[in-house]
């Protein structure tokens, strides 16, 4: 890797232009790709910002050399930053993947009568997608809706028939529509599968619109059994939009928009509404989430999926995102049409996110009990010679960056599944430093002194994350209570757990059910962790240098750290680059600029 020196004089020559920077390694490998607005300004800031995150310092320290493409725009740098990683896939990107535990549902457009079958398969080049869903039951089932509605072709077998073929079953008890005993046309049939995939992304209505005007059309031509066919189609689709959608009042076409981290995957969920009606719940994964934020993974995620979908004029996130305003103005540019990104206002918004993130939950559970918990939890007091299994787990993690907003977090689970109530949470007072087993004996202590005070029960196993020197402060905090809790430790770099700080550490098989248990929580208590830290440092950057700014609101201070990121970009912005944040014009900006001239920043 080069010295940090050497790659801040390349950047220097950058250019003062929007465009898309590619950070490589010593290999030469692409391990990060983003977007900025003034190349220079974007890419200097991961060299000059010494309060880096951890994705930031795990990053620089990986760059060997960095390459850049100029745009036109900031809205192309936006659109060639998307494509860039979907072709190259970083490392330190988040990507969209393709998880084959989940089953879909494809359309096989490549073939000349295409069919609708259930998967676990896929293929995006020669088929249309539909998924991932999470009940294979439901996605059977809804194959199966589909292909009864529009009696499409089930089998594989070759059209025309051979000679003497004899048309298959489906066809005999009028579940298809007879496209081998020409009965339709191939044109005719390739509508009917145009209408069947409309189905599957939610737009009833325009199919029936279609279909209403075909049956006509076959009347009126006295072609009476086909138009009878749409008729029973029509029929179909109606009775089952009315069984499936759920109304919700005063909503017209909206898409609310949800995301959870858990370890190294994402899971986003979308809702989509149109003229009211909740047409269905998508599912995105993402791998490469751990060192990234909601927003992130969020952002990444509306220019991704919205390439290839109706836009709704309204997208509900929970949070601003960075590049808000330069995603709707992208989107109303490939919509023709004005685009909101907007947030919950109404307890109707509020209710629905909540059904969101409650989904979300179920799912992250869903995917780490491929295992169950109650036998990971038998191996788990096997392995560690309890006498019985740890019914309540508690785990343990710092966040902090140089020792500056120290937070501790504290998340239970009980029978091996999360126990949100039990959640805890502690801003660090007695170190200053980055001691973060000095933190952890801090947090420690608090909690069981806690549970002493009110005479509460202990949990069952204590999980630090951590190394031996977080274990013996860990076990130091117990003993000065004079208790015998029983504490380990997990280490991320070999995912080592330690029993003991003098002993050698136990490395479990990939595949133990015992130890994704314990990495399953080791996870939560980080993203616990990361979200406090998080709010207490965006609260301390608005209450401080930028309190002193006259005439500067609560709603600037935020617009300025979402669009710069830190307090240092937004001293070394120009006054040009300050405007473009709403409700900031050029006095504003001028009084933003002078005071950090002022005061040396």
């Amino acid at each position: 890797m080069k010295e940090e020196s050497n790659l801040k004089e390349i950047i220097s020559g950058f250019p003062d232009e929007p465009g898309v920077y590619i950070m490589l390694d010593n290999s030469g490998n692409i391990i990060y790709i983003g977007k900025a607005n003034s190349l220079r300004k974007r890419v200097s800031s991961y060299f000059s910002n010494k309060d880096k995150d951890p994705k930031t310092s795990v990053l620089v320290k990986n760059i060997s050399s960095i390459e850049y493409i100029v745009t036109e725009s900031e809205i192309e740098a936006l659109i060639l930053e998307s494509n860039l990683i979907k072709k190259h896939k970083p490392k330190f990107n988040i990507r969209l993947k393709d998880d084959k535990r989940y089953p879909y549902i494809k359309v096989t457009i490549n073939e000349d009568y295409p069919r609708v079958l259930y998967t676990r398969t896929i293929d995006k080049t020669t088929e249309k997608v539909f998924g991932p869903f999470t009940d294979a039951r439901a996605a059977k089932n809804t194959a199966n809706m589909i292909n009864n509605i529009f009696k499409l072709k089930r089998c594989n077998r070759e059209i025309p028939l051979k000679k003497g073929e004899r048309p298959c079953l489906n066809y005999q008890i009028k579940k298809c529509c007879g496209v081998c005993q020409n009965k339709i046309s191939r044109d005719e049939y390739r509508s009917l599968v145009d209408n069947a995939i409309e189905f599957l992304e939610g737009n009833t209505e325009p199919v029936v619109e279609r279909l209403n005007k075909k049956m006509s059309d076959y009347s009126k031509n006295f072609e009476y059994e086909k138009a009878a066919a749409i008729r029973d189609i029509i029929f179909d689709i109606q009775k089952t939009s009315m069984t499936q959608k759920v109304d919700i009042q005063k909503i017209s076409n909206v898409d609310f928009i949800s995301c959870g981290i858990f370890g190294s995957e994402a899971i986003v969920i979308v809702f989509e509404f149109r003229r009211g009606i909740l047409n269905g719940r998508k599912l995105s994964l993402f791998d490469n989430a751990q060192y990234s934020t909601d927003e992130d993974i969020i952002q990444s995620f509306i220019v991704e999926y919205y390439k290839e979908k109706d836009i709704p004029e309204t997208i509900v996130i929970e949070n601003k995102i960075s590049d808000q305003k330069l995603i709707e103005q992208h989107l109303c540019e490939i919509s023709q049409k004005k685009i909101i990104i907007g947030h919950p206002k109404s307890s109707e918004d509020h209710s629905i996110m909540r059904m969101i993130r409650k989904n979300i939950d179920i799912l992250a559970a869903e995917r780490n009990s491929s295992l169950e918990p109650i036998a990971a939890l038998e191996e788990l007091a096997e392995i560690l010679g309890l006498e019985a299994i740890p019914e309540v787990i508690v785990c343990f993690d710092i966040s902090n960056i140089q020792g500056k907003f120290p937070v501790a977090s504290m998340v239970q689970f009980r029978l091996g599944l999360p126990d949100k109530k039990s959640y805890r949470r502690f801003k660090i007072r007695g170190y200053e430093g980055a001691n973060d087993p000095g933190m952890i004996h801090e947090a420690l202590s608090r909690r069981i002194q806690h549970l002493v005070n009110e005479n509460l029960p202990f949990p069952d196993l204590i999980v630090i994350d951590g190394g031996p020197t977080q274990l013996s402060r860990a076990i130091e905090a117990a003993e000065n209570f004079n208790l015998d809790l029983k504490i380990i430790s997990i280490a991320k770099k070999f995912e080592e757990i330690y029993t003991h700080p003098q002993k050698a550490p136990l490395r479990l098989k990939e595949n133990s059910n015992a130890l994704k248990l314990i990495q399953q929580i080791r996870d939560e208590s980080h993203r616990f962790a990361i979200t406090y830290h998080r709010k207490l440092r965006d609260t301390d950057l608005t209450s401080s240098k930028l309190d002193n700014i006259p005439d500067l609101s609560h709603k600037n201070k935020m617009a300025l750290l979402q669009k710069f990121k830190s307090i240092e970009n937004i001293a070394t912005a120009e006054i040009s680059e300050l405007m473009t944040i709403d409700g900031i014009g050029e006095r504003k900006a001028k009084k933003i600029k002078d005071f950090f001239q002022n005061n040396n920043s």
